[in-house]
């Protein structure tokens, strides 16, 4: 469902798309891209310079061989590009980038890996550049000499054998600087266990130094990119390592982000998890982008926060991501808003959840989110217990019930040991663990808890039931996060059931009734959570209008329980 230019019959929309845009006094670019697929005869086919396997998820289908692009095949793409940028051009945008990054057409035929043509279009850097130089000159000679193109372009791949250097970037460059591209964009991209993975992909700023190597081979301006936030960036560019900065995620998150900036404004910026929400959904499920931390993204007009007619007395038991999200819109409604928090800070599990390596960003929003909730004037009770008691003695017109989850305890012998735990509770450090911990459930929770453990030089054991651990975990995440168990040496059964719990070990069983017994000092149960819902079914005929949202509803991830409380605000 991405936008297109590929024929005349789409100007207009981009003219109006344009006009909007214009209206603010800002500028718009369209990046132009060939993801390397097509339709042929009704079906999708992956093409490239080589007939290669490419390892790729699009449309549910991976690991077929490219079709090898023909001489006339090229050129008809060439004029594709050429094309779609002179539309943009009438259509009144301000300039076109064209995508050569990320293993899409472009950039597949830059690197060694993916082009082992023998023709003028592979073998020598030079030769793997001539598809960029042809297109940025074909455009050139549609758009003439005074409309913006620039290229995206991987500094690196990291982890591909035989895949783009630095050092090959800095000779494409000034190949394509010649051909009339007037800025470079400098991105990287990773395979395997490389680049795209913590810690590296998570390190803000991690793309930087190759722009900063390009910058130093080249006149034209260079753009820098890789979870460059606002303060961050202007560091950058003081100095003196990039002349721009592109910002993706993060405007999803927040698109005031550049206002704000410009105004001060740092710590109302609304900040990234890099949860990955917005690129898995589209890519890897098919669903429509959306944003963990901004609800009303994509879904502006549904989502706006306008007066209520009539002001309301409203309660909201629970401080978490829910209950926050829904006090903070409720009262923008002009509503009067009274929050309970039964711990002395609001966050909820938001609270435990920055406690895994690389997720300190939630540690972000939980403050961004507290104070919103300040500043909309809700009046917050902290270290109070929501009573049924508590609740309808305000009578209040709304109940809006965010108590979150509770761990799940499975049925099984020796559960309740002085030796076993939560991992809530283990996260949060209100309990100390042993050297050996056996982990029962590995899913995210199980996962995240053992990374943690790991890195405290824990020997760990994850068990799982499923084939497949981490399953409940986007792809890329997962990636990422079993990678970092695998460095760790942490442990890792599937398909295996916990019979027993000792006081120095675990008995579990495989698939085909074999048992083992594990050494555990620890054992730390993260099977799951159910739903906290007794005040829901306790306040239910004895206030007008009572709602459940978040975990107390359905135990979810952040993106959902986000969405909830937005959508419970709206509600009242």
């Amino acid at each position: 469902n991405q936008l297109t230019l590929g024929d005349d019959s789409h100007i207009k929309g981009f003219r109006d798309l344009a006009g909007a845009v214009h209206k603010y006094g800002t500028k718009i670019a369209v990046q132009l891209q060939h993801s390397s697929w097509e339709v042929r005869d009704g079906a999708p086919v992956q093409v490239g310079p080589s007939p290669v396997i490419v390892p790729a998820r699009v449309m549910g289908i991976s690991g077929i061989p490219t079709h090898e692009l023909t001489i006339e095949e090229i050129n008809e793409i060439i004029d594709w590009f050429a094309a779609a940028a002179g539309r943009a051009k009438e259509a009144g945008c301000d300039g076109v980038e064209i995508h050569g990054a990320h293993q899409y057409l472009v950039a597949s035929f830059l690197s060694a890996t993916t082009n082992q043509r023998q023709d003028k279009y592979g073998g020598p850097v030079e030769n793997r550049a001539r598809l960029m130089v042809e297109i940025i000159k074909a455009t050139r000679e549609v758009v003439g000499p005074d409309f913006p193109v620039w290229p995206r372009l991987n500094g690196q791949e990291f982890g591909i054998e035989n895949g783009v250097t630095i050092e090959e970037t800095e000779q494409i460059v000034p190949l394509l600087v010649e051909a009339g591209a007037q800025a470079i964009h400098v991105s990287g991209y990773g395979a395997g266990s490389s680049a795209i993975r913590a810690p590296i992909s998570d390190r803000p700023g991690f793309l930087v130094p190759l722009a900063e190597r390009v910058r130093k081979v080249t006149v034209v301006p260079v753009i820098a990119v890789g979870r460059l936030g606002a303060e961050l960036g202007e560091q950058v560019l003081s100095e003196g390592k990039a002349d721009f900065i592109a910002i993706g995620r993060r405007l999803m998150a927040d698109p005031e982000l550049p206002n704000k900036s410009g105004e001060g404004r740092l710590d109302e910026i609304n900040p990234c998890i890099n949860c990955m929400d917005c690129i898995e959904r589209p890519v890897t499920d098919g669903h429509g982008c959306a944003c963990a931390v901004n609800a009303a993204m994509g879904r502006e007009r549904d989502y706006e926060i306008t007066p209520a007619a009539v002001s309301r007395k409203v309660v909201v038991a629970g401080g978490g991501p829910a209950g926050m999200e829904a006090a903070r819109v409720a009262s923008r409604r002009g509503h009067q808003v009274v929050l309970f928090e039964e711990e002395s800070a609001l966050g909820g599990q938001l609270k435990v959840a920055a406690l895994p390596p690389y997720k300190e960003d939630i540690a972000l929003l939980t403050d961004y989110m507290s104070k919103q909730v300040s500043e909309a004037g809700v009046e917050v009770r902290v270290s109070t217990k929501a009573s049924p008691e508590t609740i309808t003695g305000i009578r209040p017109d709304a109940v809006i019930i965010a108590t979150g989850g509770l761990p799940i305890t499975p049925d099984i012998p020796g559960v309740k040991g002085s030796n076993v735990f939560t991992a809530q509770d283990v996260l949060a450090g209100k309990v100390a663990t042993g050297q050996n911990i056996v982990i029962i459930g590995g899913g995210m929770v199980g996962c995240e808890t053992g990374h943690f453990l790991a890195e405290q030089g824990k020997s760990v054991t994850i068990v799982e039931m499923l084939k497949r651990m981490a399953a409940d975990v986007s792809p890329m995440v997962r990636r990422r996060l079993m990678d970092g168990l695998r460095e760790k040496n942490v442990s890792l059964l599937t398909q295996v059931t916990c019979e027993e719990i000792h006081a120095g070990a675990v008995t579990v069983s495989a698939a085909e009734g074999e048992k083992q017994t594990i050494p555990a000092d620890s054992v730390v149960l993260a099977v799951g959570y159910r739903p906290d819902n007794d005040l829901f079914k306790a306040l239910e005929g004895k206030v007008p209008v009572v709602r459940c949202i978040g975990d107390s509803s359905e135990p979810r991830r952040i993106r959902e329980t986000i969405d909830d409380g937005y959508r419970a605000g709206l509600s009242v």
